[in-house]
């Protein structure tokens, strides 16, 4: 995306609250220092972002490649061949620690460029510890909703059925219900840059637990952070021990954002366009019931996965020129819940999940062949046997 967009927002914010150049100045020599090394290890990372040149700053420095990100490799999760038929109408989406809302940006980006996903999205839920952003996610979102953005159409959202709201939370604390009711609901979570801000603070992993398992069955998490400092490896086991299951990466990247316009005469320094980053595609699991594998052909209703509008040029946000049409395949191993007394012998666990692996690859050498008989029948190809002249010309000569 453009930064002229960020721009715009910005210049908003300026003119609405009055700042001048040498507060933004300050502001971004303070959110840098934030945001380095050292704070994140410590953990003294925080910011009262209900400050405006704190807003404006880092929506300069970091929004752009925030969201272009995101961009990116949520284009290439949705085409994961596991995820699809995950999606039906009325997608809620939740930001977990997601500021302004540059993770919205992306996601939409993602989707706005596939016809399929056209007046499906009717949520979307920002939770952060600073409520202070509000004025900026409202100006973001509005510019969401009218076409302001490039590669999300006017039309991508039916304002009707449409909800947005940015709730001001600690998410490391004990949660209030209407959180957790947004949590429990979501379709899409995005965890971007979340993890490296409280990995350093206390019961961190105990409240990491406490969200994954609020994660519903069948809900998909984007999880993009530092690769600095291992942060993924780190928080990995907890993960899948609430049911969340790789289907994207661990990918290990520098991602490049280029921009045409920096301001650096005005912040002090530099718009950040470079990052080396940990990507991970989870979906979670329901680990609470017995093994169920399924295949889904794809419906007509479907067809629209397989084509997509154009897309933007920029060599970060390139993506594969259509969607392939093939048959979905699920494997979901489901185990009974853990207060039962089936499976407590290690030997017993170990035997299911070789059969579990031994079932998925048969059901994969199935699918193969499925889609070979379906690319013989498109092919009108008619069997011959291959003996029938000689056939012919031993009843030839009988004759003579």
């Amino acid at each position: 995306m453009s930064s002229q967009f960020y721009t715009s927002i910005i210049e908003e914010e300026k003119k609405r609250f009055g700042i001048t150049n040498e507060r933004l100045k300050t502001a971004a020599r303070v959110i840098s220092s934030s945001y380095s090394k050292n704070s994140l290890k410590k953990g003294s990372t925080h910011l009262d972002y209900s400050n405006p040149e704190c807003r404006c700053a880092y929506v300069y420095k970091y929004a752009n490649l925030h969201a272009g990100m995101v961009t990116k490799y949520f284009r290439k999760f949705i085409r994961k061949k596991e995820i699809r038929n995950h999606f039906q109408r009325g997608i809620k989406i939740c930001s977990l620690g997601g500021g302004p809302g540059t993770d919205i940006i992306g996601i939409f980006k993602a989707l706005g460029v596939i016809p399929y996903f056209q007046h499906r999205i009717n949520q979307v839920s920002v939770l952060d510890i600073c409520g202070g952003w509000s004025n900026t996610f409202e100006n973001i979102i509005s510019c969401l909703l009218t076409g302001k953005v490039k590669d999300v159409p006017e039309t991508f959202v039916s304002s009707k059925k449409f909800k947005h709201e940015l709730i001001e939370v600690d998410l490391l604390r004990s949660l209030p219900e209407n959180v957790v009711e947004i949590i429990s609901n979501a379709d899409i979570i995005s965890m971007v840059k979340f993890m490296s801000v409280i990995l350093a603070k206390e019961g961190c992993l105990d409240a990491l637990k406490v969200l994954g398992n609020l994660f519903k069955p069948g809900a998909i998490v984007l999880f993009i952070d530092n690769y600095q400092g291992n942060v993924f490896e780190s928080i990995k086991d907890i993960l899948n021990q609430t049911g969340l299951e790789i289907v994207l990466g661990p990918l290990h990247e520098v991602y490049i954002k280029h921009t045409k316009q920096q301001n650096e005469e005005i912040y002090g320094c530099l718009a950040q366009t470079v990052a080396r980053i940990s990507v991970v595609g989870l979906v979670k699991r329901d680990i609470k019931s017995v093994p169920e594998i399924f295949c889904s052909l794809r419906d007509a209703s479907h067809s629209s996965w397989c084509k997509q509008d154009s897309v933007s040029s920029d060599e970060d946000e390139s993506t594969e020129s259509t969607l392939n049409t093939y048959c979905d395949k699920f494997v979901q191993t489901e185990l009974e819940d853990c207060s039962s007394n089936l499976f407590k012998n290690p030997m017993q666990q170990a035997s299911l999940h070789c059969e579990v692996e031994e079932l998925s690859a048969l059901m994969e050498a199935l699918l193969d062949l499925l889609e070979v008989i379906k690319e013989v029948k498109k092919s009108n190809i008619q069997p011959k046997h291959i003996c029938c002249h000689c056939h012919s010309k031993l009843h030839f000569m009988k004759n003579a």
